[in-house]
């Protein structure tokens, strides 16, 4: 079994929510996707994004942004991903087209194409942005600028609210349609570590703490 739950840097947790863990995955591999995934879906579901639309995601190779890319995907939407410039190529290979923040970047998002919806997983600064890119605030959801009420976007924060993402995750993993992948392990003596290492951003994955 893999699953999510409270307070589980633990080497026994109840768990919230849970489902059979895929074949093929290493236990350290499965921890890595049951939050990140019911994350995406969640913002994926509030930011009403549908099939043959777009969606942007600023911050894109995290492990939320890595599955919220794979997710839509599945279900039909084009994607574009911002990222630094040693992980274009990652996004690519998860099908999103990709490009750089930093100066210039709405215009290069414009070249990309129409932006339906747009989701901001890094919270630097850019709501501004994204409300010109998709002419709707209420097109826009964030999980990292707690500033999101000032420009009359959403703030997504409850965590927990998609129970059936761990099974949802095992299905998409299944049918090879997911895959997120570790970037860094860490002891649990080193939990500390990797929050400062997470919050410093540029993750290409997921980063998880092996009890």
């Amino acid at each position: 079994m893999f699953g999510e739950g409270s307070d589980t840097y633990a080497e026994f947790a109840v768990l919230s929510a849970w489902a059979r863990m895929p074949e093929g995955l290493t236990f350290e591999e499965a921890a890595g996707y049951p939050s990140v995934v019911e994350t995406a879906l969640r913002v994926i579901r509030e930011v009403g994004v549908r099939p043959c639309q777009t969606l942007l995601v600023n911050g894109a190779s995290g492990g939320v942004g890595s599955a919220v890319l794979q997710i839509a995907r599945d279900r039909g939407v084009t994607v574009f991903g911002t990222a630094g410039a040693a992980n274009q190529e990652y996004l690519r290979a998860l099908g999103a087209l990709a490009t750089t923040y930093g100066e210039g970047w709405v215009e290069r998002v414009r070249l990309l194409g129409r932006v339906d919806a747009a989701l901001d997983l890094a919270g630097s600064g850019v709501l501004g942005e994204l409300v010109e890119l998709t002419g709707d605030p209420r097109k826009v959801v964030t999980i990292a600028d707690l500033g999101a009420a000032e420009s009359g976007v959403r703030f997504s924060g409850v965590a927990g609210s998609v129970p059936d993402a761990p099974a949802e995750a095992a299905a998409l993993i299944s049918r090879g349609r997911l895959h997120i992948p570790v970037e860094k392990s860490y002891t649990l003596a080193e939990a500390a570590a990797a929050h400062i290492d997470s919050r410093a951003g540029h993750t290409r994955g997921r980063r998880v703490v092996i009890v």
